[in-house]
């Protein structure tokens, strides 16, 4: 198994050199680069390829969503991976809006980094308990309406999709064609009221489709 390259961008000394530590102690992966502004970020990603970029994200911080703009802009087939101690609801909204797949706030333990680093690898997604709650929250806390429920075949390929599997690799588990597997997400997105693969995971969990 190859060894990924992580980037970490951490405004605050100590906590940049503890993700540091934990990331280095586990041989699958290793710490590239470094940068505790957005312009020193900028300038790794100009002269350099990561296969991760580990980032904290506050109001007050270093980096916001203008860095994770810079990211998905000059390195695409990056991983972003947010280890953030950000506590308001709708900030930690914004960044999920922004298409990020693996977020864990600095509470979690050391074993929850290495599952989220080895989502990046997988390409699958990762949220830790905390950040759960509030997708959660946000989908179903004021929903009073009962959801429709979905057919066998529906809930599984939600179940897939939450895992992160692409629809050429949902068909070819199905045996269905990939025409097949758009009609029925769509017919999924349109039965649950929801317009997002945040919101779809979500609805997974919460049915218990998928455990994470």
């Amino acid at each position: 198994m190859n060894e990924q390259t992580v980037l970490v961008c951490e405004g605050q000394f100590l906590s940049r050199e503890g993700i540091k530590s934990i990331v280095n102690k586990n041989p699958f992966y290793t710490v590239k680069g470094e940068a505790s502004s957005q312009e020193e970020l900028e300038a790794k990603l100009n002269i350099s390829s990561y296969d991760i970029v580990t980032m904290d994200i506050a109001k007050d911080g270093k980096f916001d969503l203008e860095s994770i703009s810079l990211i998905q802009e000059l390195a695409p087939k990056s991983h972003i991976l947010i280890i953030s101690n950000e506590h308001e609801k709708s900030r930690i909204y914004e960044v999920l809006g922004r298409g990020i797949n693996h977020y864990i706030t600095k509470f979690c333990r050391e074993d929850e980094i290495y599952k989220a680093l080895d989502a990046c690898r997988n390409d699958e997604k990762y949220y830790c308990s905390t950040v759960l709650d509030i997708i959660i929250s946000k989908t179903f806390g004021q929903k009073e309406e009962i959801i429709t429920e979905l057919t066998n075949r529906e809930q599984e390929i939600v179940k897939l999709i939450a895992q992160g599997k692409m629809a050429k690799e949902i068909s070819g588990l199905l045996n269905v064609s990939i025409h097949t597997i758009y009609t029925h997400r769509k017919n999924i997105m349109k039965k649950l009221k929801i317009s997002s693969p945040v919101e779809l995971i979500t609805y997974a969990i919460n049915k218990g489709l998928v455990a994470f």
